[in-house]
């Protein structure tokens, strides 16, 4: 099964070419919750270079430190499965507030390439939002309306290899709380997997060029009234080579007041996006529709 694969210079075609590359869009958005990006605006050199950021900074500053924890020292010590995740994640916020001053062994320059890349990235994910506003039969900017003022934020995880990869995952099955979700994902190595429909788990195969992976999250879901669906994706992980994944976060800001445009009987709202957020961060792991119920009941 193939994941769709959008071509965004069709939106700066002819009228034809912009409503073949709409209607992709939306298809992708209803019936998937993911897709690939061609020509997409983000500079490939520049995603190269913060790649190459990524898997220098693990080497220097993660590694050792991964491998002398708990997590795998204790994954060592057993034959149960386990109740955590095999990554090492950092998180950089970068607006409306930054937080790069809690690291200060990345660079000026470093921290520059990294303002470029999520310049270009906050851009890209502002065009898919007045896309999908449009696709839902609402003025342009609804979506990035609604989101003011973003919160922008990057996980940047690396995937080590495993000894035991049959006890524990590198992520837990879950969907993401918030709106649009940019990934860079490694060339190399697989792992992630997303569920299509809620019936079958597709591979999201490595990707050596310069597509730019997205997924959509609750947020979206709850204001299109499920029209959109936010998808479940896991990452496995294996005894060989590590898996990089960097994701950045286009989501509300945490007083953003988010509803479904239609009346949806299964979804709660109107609420500040830091009240699911913090819902959220309690059940994460677990089932989606109880948990848009229980922040609908939570709302009477």
């Amino acid at each position: 099964m193939e994941i769709p694969v959008i071509d965004l210079k069709g939106l700066t075609g002819d009228e034809y070419d912009r409503a073949q590359t709409m209607a992709q869009l939306h298809d992708a958005c209803k019936d998937w919750g993911f897709f690939w990006l061609d020509n997409h605006g983000v500079d490939a050199a520049l995603m190269e270079d913060v790649k190459r950021f990524v898997h220098g900074h693990y080497e220097e500053h993660l590694e050792a430190k991964f491998y002398n924890s708990d997590i795998a020292k204790n994954l060592q010590a057993t034959s149960d499965k386990v109740d955590c995740d095999w990554e090492t994640a950092y998180w950089i916020l970068h607006r409306p507030e930054t937080n790069v001053a809690d690291f200060p062994e990345i660079s000026s320059a470093t921290r520059e390439m990294l303002d470029a890349y999520i310049s270009q990235t906050v851009a890209l994910a502002e065009r898919l939002a007045e896309c999908m506003s449009l696709n839902l039969g609402l003025h342009a900017g609804y979506i990035r309306d609604t989101f003011a003022p973003p919160s922008v934020g990057t996980k940047f995880a690396m995937y080590p290899a495993c000894p035991r990869p049959d006890l524990v995952w590198g992520l837990r099955a879950h969907t993401d709380a918030g709106g649009i979700i940019i990934m860079l994902q490694d060339e190399n190595v697989g792992g992630l997997d997303f569920l299509k429909g809620g019936v079958e788990w597709v591979p999201v195969q490595p990707n050596g060029g310069s597509r730019i992976f997205v997924d959509i999250g609750d947020q979206i879901e709850v204001i299109s009234g499920g029209i959109y669906r936010s998808a479940v994706h896991r990452v496995a992980v294996g005894t060989e080579g590590r898996r990089l994944s960097m994701a950045t976060f286009y989501n509300p800001g945490p007083d953003a007041v988010v509803a479904p445009v239609r009346e949806a009987a299964e979804y709660p709202g109107p609420y500040r996006f830091a009240h699911y957020l913090e819902y959220y961060q309690r059940t994460k792991f677990g089932d989606k529709a109880t948990r848009l119920q229980a922040v609908k009941e939570m709302l009477c």
